[in-house]
């Protein structure tokens, strides 16, 4: 429920505030006077854009307001999957700056736009006449009849379950098309991945080639040296290592005489330690150094390959190869991956569309046994709202068992005659504006007994009547605003009579100012607008009695 709306700086409002009552609203005032402002305002609250040009004054923000009791609504889950503070009253505010940006909070927490659509839908319905494009809906209907059914709770399980087989259906489409891409070029992928994985690559390979390749091509001249170098440094007794070993062994009885011969024979012991290590090694390399040809030929073509795979693959290093190995492999993992998953997603596809099917027929046939009531009580308002001859026809389309939507297998298609002995058309094809308007209205009191509406706003949808109708309008506002508020805005005595609240809009003209205001009218006041609304300024004082009686 919608407790109080604030305006400041926008079009001609330079600030109004309004306090609403819980049940019928009704706002009357002259044409131009700024009722529809206040609409365009609410607007802002609903989530529409806008721009610097509804600032009254320029050089300051525009500020909108609204506080509403929500706690009829079960949107607890809505602020919790949105990070919101939940209050029982909720504070919306809008603020659009001098610079053009906008911007929406929720209980002081910044929203985006979608956000406080999302919520500010569940809590206000605005209806225009702009606005009977509902009644075009071809699922607009099932809602109604579900709630006449009284299967709304089976319906949101099966939107829940058909909003997931929709999550497979998809992911399932982006598989195939997927796969079907990747087939082109599967053969041509795996190819490359046995070519790169037979290959038997890693990564220092190339420089550990290199080297066995280089020590075996030469490998004669390197025994040759090596047993040229052993020769020199320990084959015999004048070799360089036994050479050192005298001297060594001269110096070392010398050693107690002088420090300086004392180092000098750790070092000389040192160096005969470290020739006769070196010795050891090169017997090592020289015994493991053969020339073999089969193993050139290896190596060889070993390289070969690798150099080949480079130059395919426009890389310099096999680091490179391996990379591109490990990118060809996933993608032969994902289509084999994928084909997995594809079976699996048609085989949960087939038993979830059994499942949803079944519910779908049996939603379809507790709505079909709803459509002849239905089409009884809203023909019976219709004659209420002065149309006597006008009825409507709901003409249900069952869908094709392999064609589910998100409201089953149902469409409904209303038909609607004013005249009597006219055949029931399509809305769109027939029907005055006015006449819209009523049956949405009919519809509104005809959804109103089984569920909880949203605050309803109603923006001259009494246009076109007069008379006896006008009263009957005004009684079927009134009876709606006993279970559910309701905001009117009128042009009509007979309407704006049955008030519980009556909010006059005027504009005040102060020096060269002209600004939009708006008052809860209520005794003599009241009296003299409806007076004023019947006959024109002056109301005579058969227009003041008029008045009265309309009141009581």
């Amino acid at each position: 429920m919608l407790q109080s709306l604030s305006i400041k700086n926008y079009a001609i409002i330079e600030s109004v505030e309004i306090q609403f009552d819980k049940h019928l609203n009704i706002i009357t005032g002259e044409t131009g006077a700024g009722k529809s402002i206040l609409l365009g305002a609410m607007n802002l609250i609903l989530g529409k854009r806008a721009d610097t040009s509804v600032l009254r004054n320029a050089d300051e923000k525009c500020l909108v307001e609204a506080v509403f009791s929500i706690k009829n609504y079960s949107l607890k889950k809505f602020f919790s999957d949105n990070d919101l503070e939940y209050e029982n009253e909720t504070i919306i505010r809008r603020e659009l700056n001098t610079n053009g940006k906008s911007r929406a909070f929720i209980n002081d927490s910044p929203v985006t736009l979608d956000v406080l659509k999302a919520l500010t839908e569940q809590l206000v319905d605005i209806h225009a006449q702009s606005e009977t494009q509902n009644l075009l809906d071809k699922f607009f209907f099932c809602e109604i009849l579900d709630e006449l059914a009284k299967q709304t709770a089976v319906v949101k399980d099966y939107q829940t379950n058909y909003q997931q087989y929709k999550i497979k259906q998809n992911r399932l489409t982006h598989l195939q098309n997927e796969q079907i891409s990747l087939q082109k070029e599967f053969d041509f992928i795996s190819f490359q991945l046995n070519e790169l994985t037979e290959a038997n690559l890693n990564e220092d390979e190339a420089a550990q080639l290199e080297s066995e390749l280089s020590l075996l091509q030469n490998a004669e001249t390197i025994t040759r040296n090596l047993a040229d170098a052993y020769s020199l440094i320990d084959a015999n007794e004048f070799s360089a290592l036994s050479q050192l070993l005298q001297a060594n062994k001269q110096i070392g009885q010398l050693a107690n005489f002088h420090d300086v011969l004392l180092e000098m024979h750790d070092k000389l012991s040192a160096i005969t330690d470290d020739l006769k290590s070196m010795t050891r090694q090169i017997t090592n390399i020289a015994d493991a150094t053969e020339y073999n040809e089969e193993r050139v030929l290896l190596l060889t073509e070993k390289q070969t390959t690798i150099n080949k795979l480079l130059q395919k693959h426009h890389v310099s290093e096999v680091k490179n190869l391996l990379e591109i190995q490990h990118s060809l492999q996933q993608k032969v993992d994902a289509f084999s991956n994928s084909t997995e998953e594809i079976l699996q997603l048609e085989t949960e596809i087939k038993q979830d569309k059994k499942t949803l099917l079944t519910a779908a027929q049996s939603i379809s046939k507790n709505r079909n046994k709803q459509i002849k009531i239905a089409e009884n009580k809203v023909s019976a308002l219709l004659v209420d709202l002065g149309m006597p001859f006008g009825f409507i026809q709901l003409e249900q389309k069952i869908a094709e068992a392999e064609k589910l939507n998100a409201f089953g297998i149902d469409e409904i298609r209303l038909l609607f005659s004013a005249n009597k002995g006219s055949l029931p058309q399509p809305l769109d094809e027939v029907g005055s504006g006015g006449e819209k308007s009523r049956l949405m209205l009919a519809i509104k009191s005809l959804v109103a007994e089984t569920i909880t509406l949203p605050t309803l706003i109603f923006d001259e949808i009494d246009t076109g009547i007069s008379g006896e109708v006008a009263q009957k309008v005004g009684t079927i506002l009134k009876e709606l605003g006993k279970k559910h508020q309701v905001i009117s805005i009128t042009h009509l005595p007979q309407v704006a009579a049955k008030a519980n609240k009556h909010f006059f809009v005027y504009k005040n003209h102060e020096k060269e100012k002209t600004f939009t205001e708006i008052k809860t009218l209520s005794g003599d006041e009241r009296l003299h607008e409806i007076a004023v609304m019947l006959s024109g300024n002056n109301p005579p004082k058969e227009a003041l009695e008029n008045a009265k009686r309309l009141l009581n």
